[in-house]
Formats: C-alpha cells, sequence, structure tokens
C-alpha cells in the first residue's frame, strides 16, 4: 500500500483505538480480522504501530477534514496484489551537539556523560510546531542503536516534544543487565526518569506514552500494549517498583499497571508534591536521596483490607439512594436495584436448561456496551464458535439461523457482531485435548489481562474443571474458589462462576428457584461468593420470564437479596426488562 494511502487511512482515525491493518490482514492465513494496527493520538500526532507486520510511524494531525475520491482501505482489500510492507526506516542524526547535550544532560539534569551514552541519546535540529519552528533538540532512542523503533524529541528550550516512528515499547529494556538477579525493577513515567535512577545505581524502565490524564476506562487497552511485549522479563522478577510522578496522571498509570502485573509484585514510591519525580530529586538531593526513596518503598495495598474512611464514599452513596448499589449497571433497570457490577466473585447457579449461561451472555455484552469492559471466557461446554454464533445474535438482535418467523441476520451484519465481540471478548480454549485446571485458566487470563487489559473473567462451568478432590469435594472447591479470588482481588477482575446444581436440597421444590444449597460443597460457595445469583424459569414452555434471585450479598453496595423477573427472547437470546414482575417470591433462606 502506498504512503500515502496509510496515512489517509490513520488520518480518519478520531479516537485512540486499534483497526484492522491495511498491509497485511489480507494476506494473514490465520486471523485475518485481528485488529493489529494500532493508533494512539498523542497530543497532535498519530502514532501507529502494527504488531504483525511492523508497519509504524507517526503523524501530524491535520486540520482539513480529508477527503479522498474513494476509500483507501476498500481500495486495497479490492486490489490486495497492489500493495508492498512499507515500514519506517530510523536513522539516528548524524550531526553532533556534544556541548549542547553535556549542558543539557550534565549541567541541567545531573546525569553523567557515561550514563546518557550508554542509553544513545541523541541530538538533532527538529520541527515541532509554527510557534517553535525548528528546535535544537536532544533525542530518545527507543530499541537497539543498529535497529531503533523510534526517536522521542525534546526541544532544548522550553518543552515541546515530537518523534519520529511509533515508541511502543518500554524506553531502556536494550540497557537492563542481562540478569537483575535479586534486584527490583523501576518503572517511571519518563525518559530522563530511568536515566535519573540509572545514574543513581538502579535499573529502570520507562513507559513509552506517558501517564493517561483520566483513570483508564476499560476500552483504553492500546495505550498498554508495551505491557505485553515486555511479558518475559515482567514475569521474570519477583519485585517491580512504579515510581511514577506524585499527581494525578502517575497515580491513574500506577494503578493501571498494577492491575495488569498483579498489585502481589508491585511496590509503590512517594515523591514529594515539589519534588515530585526522579530527576527532580536528582537534580535538588542528589542519587543518595534517590536510593532512599526507593529503599522506602511499601507493597501496593491489596483488597480486602481496608479501614473505615475508604468506605466513607460508598456509605454515603448509600445513605443517599436509599440503599441501590454503587457498582456498574446491568443494563437492566429492575435488576439494578438489586445487584451492581463491581470487582469480586459472582456465583451463578440454576437447574439445567433454566438459562444460567444465556443470562450471563447478555449480562457480559451488557457490560461491553455500556461500559467497555473487556472480558476472558473460559466456557467448557460450548466450543468458541458455537459461543460467538450465540453472542452475534445477541448483539445484532437477530437470529444466527433461519427460522419461519424470524429474519435471519445478514452475513455483513453477523461481520459487524463479530468484529464488536472480537474488541470486547477473548476465549480461553484448551488445546490438545487437555482439560481445565482453575491453574491454567487464571495462567491464560492472567496473558489476557497483561495483553488486552481484561477486566472479567467467565468460567462456565466449575463443574468441568480438572483437579477436583472427588474424596474431599468441599476442600476442593474452597482451593479453587480462593484462588480465584486472591487472583480477582489483585486484579481487579470481575469474575462470574458458573456451578451446575448437583442436588436437589432437602425441601426445596421444582417449582421455586433453588440457592447455593443446591451446588456440591455448598458451604465453600455459600461462604466465599461475593455475589450468589440463580436463574429460574417454571416448566410453562410459553413462560418466558426467567427470574434472577440473588441468595447472597456480602456488601450491601453491591448487592441485596431479592428477586426480579426479566423477558427473554427465544430468536436472539436477549433479555429485557419488564414493568411488572409475574413473580415476587421472597429469595430461601439459607
Amino acid at each position: 500500500m502506498t504512503s500515502h494511502a496509510i496515512e489517509a487511512v490513520v488520518q480518519q482515525a478520531t479516537h485512540t483505538q486499534r483497526i484492522l491493518c491495511p498491509d497485511c490482514s489480507s494476506t494473514r492465513r490465520k486471523h485475518p480480522r485481528e485488529k493489529t494496527l494500532s493508533i494512539t493520538i498523542d497530543g497532535d500526532t498519530k502514532i501507529y504501530n502494527c504488531f504483525h507486520c511492523g508497519l509504524s510511524g507517526a503523524l501530524q494531525i491535520s486540520n482539513k477534514p480529508f477527503s479522498p475520491r474513494r476509500d483507501p482501505f476498500e481500495d486495497f482489500m479490492s486490489s490486495p496484489s497492489n500493495y508492498h510492507q512499507q515500514k519506517n526506516v530510523i536513522e539516528l542524526p548524524s550531526a553532533t551537539h556534544d556541548r549542547e547535550l553535556k549542558n543539557f544532560m550534565v549541567e541541567s539534569r545531573h546525569i553523567s556523560e557515561e550514563t546518557y551514552r550508554k542509553f544513545n541519546v541523541v541530538t538533532d535540529i527538529r520541527w515541532f510546531d509554527k510557534k517553535l519552528g525548528e528546535q535544537l533538540a536532544v533525542g530518545f532512542v527507543y530499541g537497539d542503536k543498529a535497529d531503533p523503533s523510534a526517536i522521542k524529541w525534546r526541544s532544548l528550550r522550553g518543552k515541546a516534544f515530537t518523534q519520529t516512528g511509533a515508541a511502543q515499547t518500554f524506553y531502556g529494556l536494550e540497557q537492563l543487565p542481562e540478569d537483575l538477579g535479586e534486584q527490583p525493577l523501576i518503572i517511571c513515567e519518563g525518559e530522563l526518569d530511568a536515566l535519573s535512577f540509572t545514574e543513581a545505581g538502579m535499573p529502570a524502565i520507562s513507559v513509552p506514552n506517558g501517564a493517561p490524564a483520566k483513570p483508564v476506562r476499560h476500552d483504553d487497552g492500546v495505550k498498554f500494549d508495551y505491557l505485553w511485549q515486555a511479558k518475559e522479563i515482567l514475569e521474570s522478577v519477583d519485585k517491580i517498583i512504579l515510581a511514577v510522578d506524585h499527581d494525578g496522571p502517575g497515580d491513574n498509570l500506577k494503578q493501571e499497571i498494577a492491575r495488569r502485573i498483579g498489585r502481589g509484585k508491585c511496590y509503590e514510591v512517594q515523591f514529594s508534591t515539589e519534588l515530585k519525580d526522579a530527576n527532580a530529586v536528582l537534580c535538588a538531593e542528589g542519587p543518595e536521596r534517590l536510593q532512599e526513596i526507593i529503599e522506602a518503598c511499601t507493597p501496593m495495598p491489596l483488597a480486602g483490607v481496608f479501614s473505615a474512611s475508604d468506605y466513607q464514599a460508598q456509605v454515603e452513596e448509600l445513605y443517599d439512594a436509599g440503599g441501590t448499589g454503587s457498582g456498574l449497571s446491568t443494563g437492566f433497570k429492575t435488576l439494578d436495584k438489586l445487584m451492581t457490577i463491581a470487582p469480586g466473585l459472582y456465583i451463578v447457579t440454576g437447574q439445567p436448561g433454566h438459562g444460567k449461561s444465556s443470562w450471563i451472555d447478555a449480562l457480559l455484552q451488557n457490560c461491553a456496551e455500556m461500559h467497555g469492559m473487556k472480558f476472558a471466557i473460559c466456557s467448557m461446554e460450548n466450543p468458541p464458535h458455537i459461543h460467538i454464533l450465540k453472542m452475534s445474535a445477541l448483539h445484532c438482535g437477530k437470529p444466527f439461523f433461519e427460522g419461519p418467523k424470524f429474519e435471519r441476520m445478514s452475513k455483513n451484519e453477523l461481520c459487524e457482531s463479530t468484529d464488536w465481540i472480537n474488541d470486547h471478548f477473548c476465549f480461553l480454549e484448551n488445546k490438545d485435548g487437555e482439560v481445565a485446571t482453575i491453574d491454567s485458566i487464571l495462567d491464560r487470563t492472567k496473558d489476557a489481562l497483561l495483553r488486552l487489559g481484561v477486566n472479567g473473567l467467565l468460567i462456565d462451568p466449575y463443574n468441568f474443571l480438572e483437579n477436583r478432590n472427588v474424596e474431599n469435594e468441599h476442600q476442593s472447591i474452597s482451593q479453587i474458589l480462593s484462588k480465584t479470588i486472591t487472583f480477582a482481588q489483585a486484579h481487579q477482575l470481575t469474575v462470574f462462576f458458573c456451578a451446575h446444581p448437583t442436588k436437589m436440597p432437602f425441601g426445596e421444590s421444582q417449582d421455586r428457584p433453588i440457592n447455593g444449597n443446591a451446588i456440591s460443597g455448598s458451604a465453600s460457595w455459600n461462604a466465599k461468593a461475593d455475589v450468589g445469583i440463580t436463574v429460574f424459569r417454571t416448566n410453562d414452555p410459553n413462560d418466558h420470564t426467567p427470574q434472577i434471585s440473588i441468595w447472597k450479598a456480602r456488601f450491601p453496595w453491591i448487592a441485596k437479596r431479592g428477586a426480579v423477573s426479566l423477558n427473554y427472547d427465544t430468536a436472539t437470546g436477549r433479555f429485557s426488562d419488564i414493568e411488572d414482575s409475574k413473580f415476587d417470591w421472597s429469595v430461601n433462606k439459607q
């Protein structure tokens, strides 16, 4: 594809997103519809990078709308033979400005020549904008010196930035020791901070895109692809210190990195308001003080231990709302009065054929559509392609298969639905005939968390998991749920765990909803669930108003006991509110 056509595709992007790569999607034998071209909008620059073919670059945002005679992407897709692979070739500047560079790095920033030479810091005359024009700039080289992936430029006069190529990996990875041993790895917010820690004798790397101004939304995962690129080294170290700026964006960055890596191995440091980053400390107080700050790092707090003040906002919200939950909406107005979506463990049960899995799918789609959430799905009863066709009907609102009374979805509607599903869900499938264990599921979820930023997990059903101790079912379930809860707390995940009943408790009738007592090993399910849910419908084949009942609610700001009914569309699998619930049953007591 021509450079002009690539630029046209990128310029049409209106927000940070991931799209099909026009340079390689039509030639890939595997996953041709996977959106591998990430576009990041950073100030007045659009940075693009394909994680499959390596196509990358950076463009200034045009003030004029681009109006091609025909869509360049469609042109490319209709004539794939006309393209050629195009990768940016980054060359280091030949001219040197040693005196200016030394003045800036040594005199202004207190970073020795040995350190900045080690990191291949360069200088060059660069164009910034109409106001600044051409300026002498210092360049921070990303990647190997022989084959750099990007150079981020900072003007020596003022504080203006531009870049060559697309910085999509940690800065300083190539300068880390081959073996960190027991040394912690420091992650900071800027290139100068990484140099500052190195100057003080501590290995450090910097994020490529700075810190987000606002708390990270569920759909902002493309900005954190650099974590996946460094997966091997992040997993190899036992201690990671997040030394980011002491401000709101720094805290947003810290929280999201810790969520993805796992809060259990993450530590934090406290800079002062006056000296809010590593380079400021180095310049004002020297390397010894920087070492002291790192030595005083503290573990990132895990979920589960809080003071009363931590709940003040929720308590006041509950008081003002009369007891309504403070989590995210379920997408059902009636159900929101009983339950909201928050990090934690949701146990879902119900008699066979009552619609547990269908309702969970509808709930997850609501969370994805309304809140931008991303879910990893481990569905052991439905192969991924079967699960996807069901979810496509949910999203499209039309049945997947032909029927006498319903209009079938078109091929275009199917493709649009699967593209949307691809953006919000990934599927954990067991290969080579292996049976799923809770450890294998959580390991794959960790990969999905690091690469895709998932914040939800569905395991459906528990009964298919291997390594269940038949002789001691209670102990086995307790261990599985404990591992799941610990993982969810460390990564702030919302976990839905579907469990089929294996017995009908004494005295319970088939015409009433069951509760956690019907699940084998019920003591553990009841004890460890944050929210316990039953999906129930009557034996009447004409009744399409299943009941959703809450039989366990650990935290009143997340859920409370009760029951509501919803409408169910048999053609599409969609659920919807009904004004007057047919059922008004109280939830069975434990």
